[in-house]
């Protein structure tokens, strides 16, 4: 396989995101007199977005546009918090470095809407040339439809066999084989890929240093 891109997710993947982003859920909850949840839950109910986020979340059913205005109030509050306890998964660094020494183009898919993806890349990857960074927006379907993918082959100019996908969930799996990208998935996020395995995933990867052998 010759890899000449790269495309990651971005939550679980290259960034450990979930305590600023449960607290930002359980602060929105409390100023609605709502039940707040502890980190495993808001682990199970991640990474399709912020309005399933959230609806799983809720202990009831609500009307949309009350919904809405959760969203909203909880994109709020993480957008102005959302470096207080995130950090950058060990080994990281040291992968993106040396793919950047191998001239491998770098990109975010994430199905966090796009302006907090752009924020947490901004504040955590800043050092690392990735381009385009792309999260969830209204017009564009989210992960697993390869919509996203395919925009970002475009603005890499590659051809989809010739990039790897890498993330921690089934929805990553899922976008790179309805792209016609390779899939790779990692074990140290917030997945269940070790125990839900996805068809045509391969073998999962259990630090960030294994994947250069993978391109090689």
């Amino acid at each position: 396989m010759k890899v000449k891109g790269i495309i990651f997710d971005l939550d679980g993947t290259l960034v450990n995101t979930i305590e600023d982003i449960a607290g930002a859920a359980n602060t929105m909850f409390q100023q609605h007199g709502l039940p707040t949840h502890g980190i495993p839950y808001y682990l199970k109910w991640i990474g399709s977005g912020a309005v399933r986020f959230i609806q799983r979340a809720l202990a009831t059913e609500v009307e949309m546009d009350q919904l809405m205005k959760y969203v909203d109030e909880f994109k709020e509050i993480y957008s102005t918090n959302l470096h207080d306890k995130s950090r950058v998964y060990e080994g990281i660094p040291e992968l993106l470095d040396e793919l950047v020494r191998r001239d491998i183009k770098l990109s975010v898919l994430s199905n966090k809407p796009h302006l907090l993806t752009q924020k947490v890349s901004d504040y955590y990857l800043s050092g690392w040339p990735f381009d385009p960074v792309l999260g969830q927006r209204d017009e564009v379907p989210r992960k697993p439809d390869p919509a996203g993918a395919f925009e970002i082959a475009g603005k890499m100019k590659l051809a989809p066999e010739s990039i790897l996908f890498v993330g921690d969930s089934d929805n990553d799996i899922l976008t790179a084989r309805a792209a016609g990208m390779n899939p790779l998935g990692v074990t140290w996020g917030y997945g269940r890929l070790r125990s839900e395995p996805v068809e045509g995933m391969g073998q999962l990867i259990e630090r960030p240093s294994e994947l250069i052998p993978r391109i090689l």
